[in-house]
């Protein structure tokens, strides 16, 4: 069902260390990276089967109204999660556009078999410009398999 196949070669969920330039190893994943990838990379899909990636964005959009967050908090709240690095890239009026990147990011490509998705980090960051700028507001994301990184756009509807 949701069971991937497994690369031998590829990096497992627990290697998420690696060397500087000094040849000293350095944690390259924050602490809470591991937890949250375990539920939201295996425990979840298996429980939630085809309904994964809607009751992840809603989940997400649940979240954000639990935390009472803004749109100045997120990339904060994404880094202590262990979500990645949250950046705007693009913004206009009826629009946001986020990148997701770092090694958070490119782990879960590489533990994914380059197929992970990203509808729990959407759905927070779609109610959060929702509840800021006070207009409805709906999420995608697109994932770059290359360069292991994300988009998401938060398209505003102001009618």
């Amino acid at each position: 069902m949701a069971a991937k196949s497994k690369d031998l070669n590829k990096k497992t969920l627990t290697d998420s260390s690696q060397e500087n330039k000094d040849g000293n190893n350095v944690d390259a994943l924050t602490e809470n990276y591991f937890a949250v990838s375990v539920l939201r990379d295996f425990i979840l899909p298996d429980l939630l089967d085809k309904d994964t990636v809607e009751l992840l964005y809603w989940a997400g959009k649940n979240l954000s109204r639990q935390l009472i967050l803004d749109m100045e908090s997120l990339p904060e709240l994404f880094s202590k999660a262990g979500f990645g690095t949250l950046t705007v890239t693009k913004q206009t009026p009826s629009s946001y556009t986020y990148s997701l990147n770092g090694p958070e990011v490119v782990q879960r490509f590489d533990t994914n078999n380059d197929d992970p998705e990203f509808s729990l980090e959407t759905g927070i960051i779609t109610e959060t410009v929702e509840k800021t700028i006070a207009a409805y507001c709906l999420g995608t994301y697109t994932v770059n398999s290359k360069a292991k990184s994300v988009s998401i756009k938060i398209q505003i509807d102001r009618n």
